[in-house]
């Protein structure tokens, strides 16, 4: 064999090695959106999202609500009977506008027209409610929405205490997807029941922080709106899993790469389950 032949062998042999490579890289100028699908093709399984929780008639506005719907997005997550599916995926599509999605969030604005946006978003079943603070402890309504059928629809209501680690409120959340027809599978269970420290004062801080990293990430700025806003739900909360993961993404999306990867290695920590952020590390 020719020495020419030889080297032409070898360099296709480096590239097919190379192909085998992992197509991304941790810090890749290529962004990527919040909570990124690990898992494989799921194209048979039906895809949930879960909206902002809005607050009650007559309440002034604060955070609970958004912090609400983003524990129980990652809740929802590592359901393997479900197609993993985030709403930061969708915010744009849903919300034209971001004043909309502002006045959303606050209680106003026109309702969604849930079942015309299941068809246009193929988006099966959607979720969403309202919550009411009661002292140290939150009252949750919610709705489930199933868009394949036209009049199926299930209604709760339930108690949220910070005091358990909202254990107990996850729990009761997941007796009643069983009770709609989406049992949790046993074996991915524990994967959404991990201790969850926080206190009411760090909820609305992470719901703040939460519409400021949606109105970013979907109609752009050219830095965080305020970066110790980001910082504020962690400070108030040190042990959240939550707050760590949203100021991955928020610093992440600020191209502050090895910042993120430290919110995101603080957020593992917590929960070592946590898809948020193992996706953040990818």
């Amino acid at each position: 064999m020719s020495q020419k032949k030889i080297r032409l062998s070898g360099a296709l042999f480096i590239a097919f090695c190379l192909a085998l490579l992992p197509c991304g890289c941790y810090g890749g100028g290529k962004s990527k959106p919040m909570g990124q699908s690990i898992g494989k093709k799921e194209e048979n399984k039906p895809r949930l999202i879960v909206l902002p929780l809005q607050l009650k008639e007559g309440q002034a506005y604060d955070g609970i609500g958004l912090g609400v719907h983003f524990l129980l997005g990652n809740v929802v997550a590592p359901h393997t009977g479900l197609k993993e599916f985030w709403f930061g995926w969708r915010v744009k599509k849903i919300f034209l506008e971001k004043e909309r999605l502002r006045a959303y969030c606050r209680g106003e604005g026109p309702m969604l027209d849930i079942g015309k946006l299941g068809k246009e978003q193929d988006i099966r079943y959607w979720l969403w409610g309202s919550v009411q603070q009661q002292g140290s402890k939150v009252q949750v309504a919610l709705v489930l929405k199933d868009t394949k059928k036209e009049r199926k629809e299930w209604t709760t209501e339930m108690i949220l205490d910070p005091a358990d680690q909202l254990i107990g409120f996850r729990k009761e959340f997941l007796a009643w997807l069983d009770a709609c027809g989406l049992p949790f599978p046993d074996a991915q269970e524990t994967k959404a029941l991990w201790p969850e420290k926080t206190t009411l004062k760090s909820l609305d801080l992470l719901g703040r922080d939460l519409e400021a990293y949606y109105l970013l990430s979907s109609w752009g700025n050219k830095g965080l709106p305020d970066h110790g806003l980001f910082d504020s739900a962690v400070s108030s909360a040190p042990s959240s899993y939550l707050a760590h993961d949203l100021k991955g993404w928020a610093l992440y999306k600020n191209k502050d790469y090895k910042s993120a990867e430290k919110s995101f290695r603080s957020a593992v920590k917590i929960n070592s389950n946590g898809l948020g952020a193992i996706s953040g590390l990818m």
